[in-house]
């Protein structure tokens, strides 16, 4: 179904397009008092993506689906993070790939850039978090960027964030979140850092909620961790 038919699907509830077409006969209106469309869409659209990453290799894992529920609870308190997870839930018993594009292209249309960037690294903390990062979640994560136009290289750089263990590979992991080749000069070094300190930084988030900023931070903190391990390896 096309985005322009969801509009219309979902025009009677408490958010149109294909996100609220999914979720409008769970959550009522007065659950999201305060907070305009661009923030309910976001929210919503990361309990249903994740939903598809948690389902895409097969089977339903129970750290993945704590991993969500902990995020919830963290973000939003525990009272709403029950009523998130009852609707989480129900989605998990749908079939919802089909409408994995649509709900794509109603968070382009409502969050900037970087707040795209942070579904992908919410995403990849879902997948991550049974200690596996599975091909077939990675597969369906990279579909997920691509419909979300985020290019390669961010997804990478946020894909590394979550991969490499050991000494070695630890700093080839600081380099490919900063999106350098290992063999980068300093002077390479520091203005990849400055770039990424201004993409990754919480405040760039728009259309989101002071809640989901602050958990932005993570990532930005995990830049400027890949800084100081690079530089201590240069001395």
């Amino acid at each position: 179904m096309s985005l322009s038919k969801w509009v219309g699907v979902g025009a009677g509830w408490f958010l149109a397009g294909p996100i609220g077409a999914i979720i409008g006969y769970y959550i009522s209106k007065s659950f999201f008092d305060g907070k305009n469309d661009q923030e309910k869409a976001y929210e919503l659209s990361l309990l249903i993506l994740s939903s598809l990453v948690i389902k895409s290799d097969g089977k339903i894992v129970k750290s993945e689906l704590d991993y969500v529920k902990k995020f919830f609870v963290n973000t939003f308190g525990t009272q709403k993070a029950n009523k998130y997870f009852e609707v989480f839930n129900k989605l998990n018993k749908q079939s919802l790939s089909s409408q994995l594009r649509p709900v794509c292209q109603q968070l382009n249309s409502y969050v900037n850039h970087a707040s795209r960037l942070q579904i992908i690294h919410f995403l990849f903390g879902v997948s991550a978090s049974d200690n596996e990062v599975h091909p077939s979640e990675v597969k369906l994560i990279k579909r997920i960027a691509g419909y979300l136009n985020i290019n390669k290289y961010d997804f990478e750089s946020i894909q590394s964030m979550f991969l490499f263990e050991g000494t070695e590979a630890s700093l080839e992991k600081w380099f490919a979140i900063l999106e350098l080749d290992k063999n980068a000069s300093n002077d390479e070094i520091k203005k990849a850092h400055r770039k990424m300190v201004i993409k990754y930084h919480p405040d760039k988030l728009q259309g989101v909620s002071q809640d989901i900023k602050k958990l932005a931070e993570e990532k930005f903190l995990l830049v400027q961790k890949a800084y100081e391990n690079i530089s201590k390896s240069r001395l």
